[in-house]
């Protein structure tokens, strides 16, 4: 400390960090609950699994928290990241990589890594993910990339760090 360091910062600031995971699911859970969801069951698509956007390396990702913490709800999790390999998601995490014409309607979508390739995604194709066909989903844009109203015009409920 007389060194100007303070270790107690650095490890609250790792421990909100180590926490976000269990944070954006909880956020999640609460959004399905408000749109009328029943969360066991649920389907939820997230967008990116790499550490970092633009970026093929899934070593020290976060999103997996995200993901393990939503089926520890029993929630269905889908994932699509065109930048990462799917064979490498499957040996470390145990993750099937989807592709976007493979998602059948979905009841939320968690946009957790904002990749180039993810940039034209609207929020009216969001709507058309979500809401198993009738809109009624949730958006939970952990980047902040969307417009609160954008998307809650369509129908869908928003939430964003």
């Amino acid at each position: 400390e007389a060194i100007g360091y303070h270790p107690q910062v650095i490890l609250a600031g790792r421990r909100i960090n180590d926490d976000m995971g269990k944070h954006v699911a909880e956020q999640t859970v609460k959004k399905l609950i408000r749109a009328d969801k029943t969360v066991k069951g649920a389907r939820v698509l997230v967008l990116g699994l790499t550490f970092k956007e633009n970026c093929p390396d899934i070593r020290n990702t976060k999103v997996v928290d995200i993901i393990a913490e939503l089926k520890e709800y029993g929630v269905e999790v889908l994932v699509h990241d065109p930048m990462a390999d799917p064979a490498e998601a499957w040996h470390e995490y145990g993750l099937e990589l989807v592709t976007l014409n493979d998602i059948a309607p979905v009841d939320g979508v968690v946009w957790a890594v904002a990749h180039d390739v993810f940039a034209d995604i609207t929020p009216k194709q969001l709507k058309d993910l979500c809401g198993n066909g009738n809109g009624s989903g949730v958006v939970i844009d952990v980047k902040g990339l969307l417009r609160r109203d954008d998307v809650e015009s369509t129908g869908l409920r928003y939430w964003s760090l």
